[in-house]
């Protein structure tokens, strides 16, 4: 049976990271490098590759707690003592070069998940990281002052420290589709309530058919009972029977548990108050009274947006602006400031980003990883109860992680290593 000091279970983000800066502590130590991944897949980072539509949205320059949800008091520490460009150092020092976007968020120069991925892969293997695909992990068991692993084919390997970075329930046809919460369950740890995260919401709206694949500038409000819950400007994506975009995938994140009377509500003006928005809509209606109805917004919105706006009042296809009355007026800018979308649910787990839920961040010590219920064993990234906003924020977290977890293990010496 091959015996490790490390063993990390998980090719993707979080456990390529915590490789590196394991194998690194190890050198600087003048140990030799006895650090192994393990991945159930034919080849390492599947999910890393589909991130930001295969461009690596990595970090973002505000990552901070105020974009996490879950355990975030808790995370806070880790989160401040490694800001965003302590990532990006780890980065720069691998040879990736980065660049940021207006909103703060930053990609490789060369815009290619491909790259870092392959970065991250090539750091490893100048360490000696060794890698093991197609290598699933069936069981995990505390054994000898350390771990036995043992995968689906029946082959078993030892370890003095082990890392748990094999990602959450999200998106399973990138992922392992959370079999690492029963890993960490086997050792004592605790699982919340797992929900999908960052991800569509679904609308039974029939306008949405006629308005598949366009997309439109708005203030997203996530509403409960007519109460505001959440709310976030950005680009709102029309589905057949979705929205999208990054506001609604974060507006998900506050979804309520019981999830009845729930809508979402588009301000499609935000910059204009009602007032203005009614004082445009007469304005038009006065200097232009033989146009078609249907064009009343032509000059504002979206031009099929705003047709849809207008069949919400009932008015006749052949109707013009002089035709409307002023309370159909000012209808259609109360619309244009809160168009209304029931919610009947979310994406589901396929077209979620990320996890909700997971291990509670009390059971590990925050600045290593290393768990309180199982000396020895460290959880990094999705399996934890955390999970950030829409646009690299949880790109962030792996990263944190696996720097913190890999250190920590890499840097304690083992125990009865051949």
């Amino acid at each position: 049976m091959e015996r490790w000091e490390i063993a990390i279970i998980g090719a993707g983000a979080a456990g390529l990271m915590a490789a590196q800066a394991a194998a690194k502590a190890q050198r600087a130590q003048g140990r030799p490098v006895s650090v192994v991944v393990l991945e159930g897949n034919p080849k390492p980072g599947k999910k890393l590759l589909a991130t930001g539509n295969g461009r690596c949205n990595l970090t973002n320059l505000d990552a901070g707690p105020a974009h996490y949800h879950g355990d975030v008091a808790l995370a806070a520490p880790l989160l401040e003592a490694c800001p965003p460009s302590r990532v990006l150092e780890e980065f720069q020092a691998m040879g990736l070069l980065c660049r940021a976007d207006g909103e703060g968020r930053v990609y490789p120069r060369n815009l290619q998940a491909a790259a870092v991925l392959q970065i991250l892969r090539q750091a490893c293997q100048e360490l000696g990281v060794t890698l093991a695909c197609d290598w699933g992990v069936a069981s995990l068991a505390r054994e000898a002052g350390g771990f036995r692993l043992e995968s689906a084919q029946g082959e078993r390997l030892w370890c003095a420290r082990c890392v748990l970075a094999c990602g959450g329930k999200a998106s399973p046809k990138h992922s392992w589709e959370g079999g690492g919460y029963a890993l960490a369950q086997a050792l004592g740890h605790r699982v919340t309530e797992l929900r999908p995260a960052l991800t569509a919401l679904k609308s039974p709206k029939k306008c949405l058919r006629s308005l598949k694949g366009m997309r439109v500038r708005a203030k997203a409000s996530l509403l409960a009972a007519g109460k505001p819950l959440y709310q976030e400007s950005g680009e709102v994506l029309f589905g057949e029977g979705s929205l999208s975009g990054i506001c609604v995938f974060n507006l998900s994140a506050h979804l309520p548990e019981n999830g009845t009377g729930v809508e979402v509500s588009l301000d499609l003006l935000e910059d204009l108050p009602y007032r203005d928005a009614l004082a445009y809509v007469e304005s038009q209606a006065k200097a232009h009274p033989s146009r078609q109805a249907w064009e009343l917004f032509a000059g504002a919105l979206n031009l099929r947006v705003g047709e849809e706006l207008l069949k919400e009042l009932s008015v006749p296809k052949e109707a013009c602006f002089q035709d409307l009355s002023r309370q159909q007026l000012r209808k259609a800018a109360s619309l244009a400031k809160d168009w209304r979308f029931p919610v009947t649910g979310t994406g589901g787990w396929e077209g979620a980003q990320v996890t909700a839920g997971g291990v509670p961040l009390g059971e590990v010590d925050t600045a290593t990883l290393e768990s309180k219920k199982c000396p020895g064993l460290y959880l990094a990234g999705e399996l934890l109860h955390l999970h950030g906003d829409c646009g690299g924020y949880n790109l962030h977290w792996a990263w944190a992680t696996g720097l913190a977890a890999g250190q920590s293990a890499g840097g304690r010496k083992g125990k009865g290593i051949c």
